[in-house]
C-alpha cells in the first residue's frame, strides 16, 4: 500500500486519472506512456466505481500490475473515485473493491439529503472514515447548489482532514479549491495533492505545469 504519508510528498504526480474502463478515453497504458513524456514521475488510476459495478475491477487492476512491469520508471497506483451516500460517511462502493484500492478518493456528486447542514454532517464522516485517503475537488457540491461555507465551518472540516489524515486535492479541471480555501487549510497545517481529473491522455499534466501550481500553493504559507 502507498500510504498517504508518501503520497503527500510526491511532488510530480496526478492522484486522479479516469480510463476506459468507465468514462475515459485512453487505456491505464496510454496514459503511462503520456506520463513519461510529460515527465511526472507519478500516476494514480482512480476510477469511478459504484456499488454495483458495470466492469470487472480486478481486471482495472491487472492492466495497473501491467503497466507496473512495462514502466518501471513511473509510480503507478490503483485505486478508485466514490462518492458519499449520506450523512454517515458510507461510500458507493463495494467492501471487496475499497480493500483492494491504495488510493481512495471520496467525493460529493449526487448526494439524497438536502441543505448545508446534512452536506456538514456527511462530510464530517467521510473525513473520519479510515478508508478515505483524499477529499476530492473540495467543494464542487457546494458550487453547484450556491451554497457557501463560513469561515468556521469551513476551519471545522479543514481541521479534521488534519487530525485524520486525510489529503485534499487541488483539482485542476474544477479550479478547486480557491485560494482562501488554501490559505486558511495551509495555516492549519493540512497537506494537498494534484489532481488532474483527467479523461484523456491530452489533460495529463505535463511537470512543468505541476512545477507552476506547487509554486502558487507555497506562496500562500
Amino acid at each position: 500500500m502507498m500510504g498517504k504519508v508518501r503520497l503527500s510528498v510526491l511532488k510530480y504526480a496526478d492522484v486522479h486519472v479516469h480510463t476506459n474502463y468507465t468514462d475515459g478515453r485512453n487505456t491505464i497504458r496510454e496514459y503511462c506512456q503520456r506520463a513519461l513524456q510529460n515527465n511526472i514521475e507519478a500516476i494514480a488510476f482512480t476510477e469511478h466505481v459504484r456499488r454495483n459495478l458495470d466492469y470487472n475491477f480486478d481486471n482495472f487492476l491487472l492492466d495497473i500490475e501491467r503497466a507496473r512491469r512495462e514502466f518501471p520508471q513511473l509510480v503507478i497506483l490503483g485505486g478508485c473515485e466514490a462518492k458519499v451516500l449520506n450523512t454517515e460517511g458510507e461510500l458507493d462502493a463495494p467492501e471487496n473493491v475499497l480493500s483492494q484500492c491504495e488510493v481512495v478518493i471520496g467525493v460529493f456528486h449526487s448526494f439524497e439529503h438536502k441543505g448545508k447542514r446534512s452536506y456538514l454532517a456527511a462530510l464530517k464522516a467521510m473525513v473520519r472514515n479510515p478508508i478515505v485517503d483524499i477529499w476530492g475537488h473540495p467543494t464542487i457540491y457546494l458550487k453547484e447548489r450556491n451554497m457557501k461555507l463560513e469561515k468556521e465551518e469551513l476551519s471545522e472540516i479543514i481541521n479534521a482532514c488534519v487530525e485524520n489524515g486525510v489529503l485534499i486535492e487541488r483539482n485542476l479541471k474544477h479550479n478547486l479549491p480557491d485560494a482562501s480555501f488554501m490559505e486558511l487549510a495551509l495555516k492549519k497545517g493540512a497537506k494537498f495533492v494534484i489532481g488532474s481529473d483527467a479523461h484523456s491522455v491530452g489533460e495529463l499534466p505535463t511537470m512543468h505545469r505541476l512545477e507552476e501550481e506547487w509554486e502558487w500553493i507555497n506562496k500562500m504559507y
